[in-house]
């Protein structure tokens, strides 16, 4: 999934803040180039990763529209804390299936 996300990251479909996976669903803070419609960019994206790895996704997605960079922030807070309030690590470092640009670059995020 991350390579797939990386690479869609390269091709200009989308930029991606940070990404989390879960065991039944995954979480990403992500924005669209102007020219892609976001229904499509998740749609080829899942449909390759389903390709390449077998997974088999729920129809659709949720969205919400972030308007700032402190909610973004929060966002990413409450997202990173969900495999530690399902008992899946004590703590967000301790989750390995996240990717963040911060992270990417050297920093922690």
């Amino acid at each position: 999934m991350i390579e797939a996300l990386e690479n869609y990251v390269t091709a200009g479909r989308w930029w991606v803040d940070c990404f989390l996976a879960m065991p039944d669903h995954w979480h990403a803070l992500i924005a669209f180039p102007e020219q892609e419609q976001m229904e499509r960019v998740l749609r080829d994206w899942k449909r390759y990763v389903a390709r390449q790895s077998g997974i088999v996704w729920q129809d659709g997605f949720f969205d919400h529209r972030l308007r700032s960079a402190k909610k973004a922030n929060e966002t990413w807070h409450y997202i990173e804390q969900n495999p530690v309030r399902k008992g899946l690590c004590v703590a967000p470092e301790d989750w390995p299936w996240k990717w963040r640009v911060a992270e990417k670059a050297g920093h922690s995020g």
